[in-house]
């Protein structure tokens, strides 16, 4: 028997498949971002700006066409972490442990209705010649395959992610994982195939509707979530 938590979580899902901008244009690619430090939710929804702005200003300039994104929230497990306090009256040092709470990370579910490496803009051959300084900035999508292209427009939104928001973004390889989704096989442990296993992924934390705002960022989502 489902609880109401349960219940409330299934709606949320089956309107955000089914009802949002993403049942038009399915997300292709699955973001996840940690974060220099323990920032806030506030300190978070301003780096997402920040982050959609980078994206936009790579691949679609002049507002040319649709770039969806979904924003997710999602608080790492506690920690237990060792400190160490004395006392007032024996001046005593004792250690002892504090179960604290996780940091806050994102995942970002991105979709590009219309490749945006088709029709190259300045600012993405820009990039690419950063990227490729043996090309002499010509395009390098010309050399390479479907598959490849793909792997380019990864390679693409790391590059700018890193490159144009290093306040805040954590150091090493795993710090942004971009991954594109595969719609043949279930994401990780959901059970759910592709986008949608994404979707429930990503949306594991909303234990009910009040959990709802604090996991999806409604500020810098642009599906349609009213």
């Amino acid at each position: 028997m489902f609880t109401q938590s349960k219940k409330d979580l299934k709606k949320i899902r089956d309107y955000l498949i089914n009802e949002s901008d993403f049942s038009k244009h399915n997300p292709e690619w699955f973001i996840s971002i940690s974060y220099l430090y323990p920032y806030t939710r506030d300190e978070i929804i301003k780096f997402h700006k920040r982050i959609s702005d980078v994206i936009n200003d790579t691949f679609d300039p002049y507002h040319l066409n649709i770039i969806c994104k979904g924003y997710f929230i999602e608080k790492g497990k506690k920690k237990i972490k060792t400190k160490i306090s004395r006392t007032t009256i024996t001046q005593t040092n004792y250690v002892h442990d504090e179960l604290i709470d996780g940091q806050l990370g994102s995942h970002l579910m991105l979709s590009f209705p219309t490749s945006p490496i088709d029709h190259p803009n300045k600012n993405l051959r820009k990039v690419w010649l950063k990227i490729f300084p043996e090309l002499d900035g010509k395009s390098p999508k010309n050399r390479l395959s479907k598959e490849e292209n793909k792997q380019l427009i990864a390679d693409t939104l790391e590059y700018v992610i890193r490159d144009r928001c290093p306040a805040f973004i954590a150091n090493g390889d795993q710090s942004i994982d971009i991954q594109l989704i595969d719609e043949s096989i279930a994401f990780l442990n959901t059970g759910e195939k592709g986008w949608k296993g994404v979707l429930h992924y990503c949306t594991k934390q909303m234990f009910c509707k009040d959990q709802f705002l604090n996991v999806l960022d409604t500020n810098n989502s642009n599906i349609s979530v009213a």
